[in-house]
């Protein structure tokens, strides 16, 4: 048997890293307060289904040590730990999601426990009911008959109607700290007689996530290693070595692009995968961090550390988790990587010029004027008109009022629809707007490049096109633009420019300086 059902717990007090969660349960199971419905929600591999079962065998236990302790021993107890209970139901919601499917549970649960107190009726991802279903089911959760517990279980919070979470009492289960994980797999290694160093359970955590099933399951994975060692694990898993890692950072640090490159080529073709190197090299970073404001210590890391400043640890951060969700959207899977390490050096030497311009070093900057003002005038076209009333407008979109006109009254239509499949990039739209329609697109405004790449993905540009077209009566595209942010009166610092002298005027406003005569 797999580790992670060998060794799932059987008692609130085997639940590991969820202490909120046991005294919330213990108290009232020993005060006999038990709710008629719960709402276990937090990540996967949490153990939000363990407990839910752990549960069920509480209430139905006949020879409980204490009210909140199964026995594991009598028949109700080995009934439902190996799932053969009829009085425990577990119901996978992605794969019963419709209204008969409800109405059914609905008919069944009138029927009294055939051999338990209470029935228990498990539904794991609940957030995939659809809306009739959730709705079918709120009678039921608000007055259940007494023989009957409802435990629900959900990875996505924000997608549980508030009729159904007003109906219930909410339990959030909660990442499982790296401490705990390693006393799990220190646990399960000792009784499977596996020689484990503790830099590799350290690794182990570290890959997991916080999720207790995933890290048992990379234990069980490298079980049939003699020994389990921070190399067994690296060269197993595609993390990366530890050595070849610090090497590639502090290159970046010393913003040596090529040999950063070349190392992270010899990383990737010694078997790294290369979105999990990226996790390991954000975290090697976070750790960085926190080392800089003494909250860890590390002294394999000192020396890295010494070698970043904060803003530079946080531009080099900032690349690698772009990197990271920009992996999901490229042909080349090392591409993203690849552009983490050159943005990084890059970002670290304009940095570095920004510095040394504030403390007074005077340099020739015409070259850099030239280019700034070249870039202007491609981005803007003509660059004219630039709008310091705090507006923007756009010569370049076709505008249909009566188009625009139907998108914007049924918004919160095309919102409500998109929810139901993306609860993403229905928070992303409200930050968007319709900047103008023609006869073939939609043109939306977005703040931020990244609302843009999620936009112009096929899955979000699809499922958008259909529901504009369908309120349209005609097939429709969209298209994005970035919003420009408006160029405010007080930033350009008082400077007079010739209104006549477009170039003059927009190098004057790049670099705040006075008029050039």
């Amino acid at each position: 048997m797999v580790f992670y059902r060998k060794y799932r717990p059987q008692t609130l007090e085997e639940l590991a890293g969820q202490q909120a969660v046991k005294q919330n349960l213990t108290s009232a199971i020993t005060a006999g307060k038990l709710a008629h419905a719960y709402l276990f929600c937090g990540p996967k591999g949490t153990g939000k289904t363990s407990t839910a079962r752990i549960l069920a065998k509480i209430i139905n236990c006949e020879n409980p040590p204490s009210p909140a302790v199964p026995c594991n021993k009598c028949m109700h107890c080995i009934s439902i730990t190996d799932g053969s209970n009829l009085d425990v139901v577990e119901m996978d919601a992605a794969s019963n999601r419709g209204i008969e499917d409800v109405r059914i549970l609905r008919e069944n649960i009138k029927l009294a426990p055939t051999s338990g107190r209470k029935k228990v009726y498990i539904i794991d991802e609940v957030h995939m009911l659809s809306n009739d279903a959730f709705n079918a089911l709120l009678k039921t959760l608000e007055e259940p008959p007494s023989h009957v517990l409802f435990v629900l279980a959900t990875t996505e919070l924000q997608k549980i109607p508030q009729t159904v979470l007003s109906r219930v009492t909410k339990l959030d289960f909660k990442l499982v700290s790296e401490q705990d994980l390693i006393e799990v797999l220190r646990s399960i290694a000792e009784k499977e007689k596996i020689k484990v160093e503790d830099e590799a359970l350290l690794l182990l955590a570290q890959r997991s996530g916080g999720g207790i099933r995933d890290a048992v399951k990379l234990l069980d994975q490298l079980s049939h290693f003699g020994t389990i060692s921070r190399q067994t694990v690296e060269d197993n898993l595609g993390v990366g070595s530890m050595e070849g890692m610090i090497e590639l950072l502090t290159l970046i640090s010393q913003r040596k692009l090529p040999e950063a490159l070349k190392q992270l080529a010899k990383l990737l073709e010694s078997g790294a995968n290369p979105k999990e190197l990226n996790l390991s090299l954000l975290s090697l970073l976070r750790q960085i961090l926190l080392m800089k404001n003494g909250i860890e210590e590390s002294s394999g890391l000192k020396g890295l550390a010494a070698d970043f400043d904060l803003e530079m640890l946080l531009r080099v951060m900032d690349c690698f988790q772009k990197s990271l969700e920009q992996a999901r959207f490229v042909s080349i899977p090392t591409l993203p990587l690849e552009m983490a390490v050159a943005e990084s050096c890059v970002e670290v030497q304009s940095s570095e010029v920004r510095v040394q311009s504030k403390e007074g070093e005077k340099e020739d900057k015409w070259d850099e004027l030239v280019s700034k003002v070249r870039e202007v005038v491609e981005v803007t076209g003509k660059a004219k008109n630039v709008d310091t009333s705090g507006t923007h407008h756009s010569s370049l979109v076709t505008h249909n009022p009566d188009d625009i006109s139907k998108i914007q009254e049924r918004w919160m239509y095309v919102l409500e629809t998109v929810r139901q499949y993306n609860y993403s990039l229905e928070a992303l739209l409200r930050s968007a707007k319709i900047l103008g329609c023609s006869e073939g697109s939609v043109i939306i405004e977005v703040p931020y490049s990244f609302h843009q790449r999620i936009l112009e993905a096929p899955k979000s540009r699809d499922l958008l096109q259909s529901i504009l077209s369908d309120i349209l009566g005609r097939s429709i595209g969209i298209s994005t633009v970035l919003g420009q942010k408006p160029v405010r009166a007080e930033e350009v610092a008082n400077v007079e420019v010739a209104a006549d002298d477009e170039i003059l005027r927009i190098a004057s406003e790049i670099f705040n300086s006075e008029p050039v005569n």
